[in-house]
């Protein structure tokens, strides 16, 4: 089944790591953006498909009103056929979440939210250019809980410039205080463009030593553990059935369809992506394309996309899937870079799967390079 993704690309206020399809500044376009939404939902060519997952993204969709995105789900029900036990997510960040707009996001149907914490450090908070508390983050967790979505996700960072070990590991403590059964842990990521990349080109930051972030990274996985989640992708922790049943379709290679600005889609043949100019793409939706790029997926893409997306779920590949899909065994393709990988300790191989070793973990980008030929 489909899952459908809408992109919010506003924000209040750009933080400094983010390269995300994503702006402040620009709300003067909010009046128009969620009628071009829904008019691009309503056009589209898989209209009345079956769909088990949505996921609302962004930017920060909490900045628009809970009517807007009740309209959006609306949109979505009346095109598409959605199940009645879809897992239905929205991403908040704390300063714009409250209780009343949590009530009505689940009197739309929406059974889980995913907030933007990022870090329980206000100093870490001020320096990212976050524009809530620790105190509000937690304050915004549980009035999500109150008003009855109990399906919680949130993120953190690590990695950042002046952090340590003993500050990530403070973070995660707070988390297991909290009523959460997912979380998104990522590891700092500096791109081109950013703020950030900016200021330490210009020496006014120092990101902590490899071997610090990998010792904050087998803390994390040690503390998280601990407290009852498994290790389901490189970045992310589920309790129990949590697991993100939306996210798992881009790592199972399962179809979603992307709505608004700069949202990505997948068919199995082919990858595109909407224009990212949001005046053009208000103006184009529902009356025209508003595709911004297209690449057609060949036989040799498929096999290298479908392995290094596996295997970035700490199940990995599974073999007898691979060959479903593609006509031959895994090893006609890769048995020679699985063999070397294995003999760096970086994957493990059995009769069934191909997966990540725990030393792999720390090397998953070398690990996934190998099998892109």
């Amino acid at each position: 089944m489909l899952g459908l993704y809408v992109h919010i690309p506003f924000c209040r206020h750009k933080c400094l790591y983010c390269d995300f399809p994503s702006y402040s500044g620009l709300e003067r376009y909010l009046e128009g953006y969620v009628p071009a939404l829904c008019r691009d939902i309503a056009a589209s060519p898989y209209a009345g498909q079956k769909a088990d997952t949505i996921y609302i993204g962004g930017g920060t969709p909490s900045i628009l009103s809970a009517k807007d995105v009740g309209d959006i789900l609306l949109q979505l029900r009346q095109t598409f056929e959605v199940t009645a036990d879809a897992e239905i997510t929205i991403e908040a960040n704390p300063e714009s979440l409250d209780g009343e707009k949590a009530a009505a996001y689940v009197s739309y149907g929406i059974n889980r939210l995913s907030l933007g914490i990022q870090s329980f450090s206000d100093r870490m908070l001020s320096f990212l250019g976050r524009i809530h508390t620790a105190k509000e983050g937690e304050r915004a967790l549980r009035a999500a809980w109150d008003a009855g979505i109990h399906n919680l996700s949130l993120d953190l960072m690590y990695g950042l410039p002046g952090q340590t070990v003993s500050d990530v590991m403070e973070d995660v403590q707070r988390l297991g205080d909290l009523p959460v059964d997912h979380a998104s842990i990522y590891s700092l990521i500096v791109e081109d463009g950013t703020p950030l990349k900016h200021g330490l080109s210009k020496g006014l930051w120092t990101l902590p030593e490899d071997e610090a972030v990998e010792a904050m990274g087998q803390a994390i996985h040690d503390q998280m553990h601990g407290l009852g989640f498994h290790h389901y992708e490189i970045s992310s922790y589920a309790k129990g059935p949590f697991e993100s049943k939306h996210n798992s379709k881009y790592w199972t290679y399962e179809p979603y369809i992307g709505f608004g600005v700069s949202a990505h889609s997948f068919d199995g043949t082919a990858r595109w992506a909407n224009m990212a100019n949001i005046p053009r793409y208000i103006q184009k939706a529902g009356r025209d394309s508003v595709e911004g790029e297209r690449v057609l997926i060949d036989d040799k893409r498929a096999v290298e996309d479908y392995c290094f997306l596996a295997l970035r779920r700490r199940v990995g590949i599974d073999k007898g899937d691979y060959a479903r899909r593609f006509g031959r065994p895994i090893e006609a393709d890769f048995g020679s870079v699985i063999d070397g990988l294995a003999a760096q300790g970086l994957l493990e191989a059995t009769k069934e799967r191909v997966r990540l070793s725990d030393k792999g973990l720390s090397y998953g980008n070398y690990v996934f390079g190998k099998f892109i030929r």
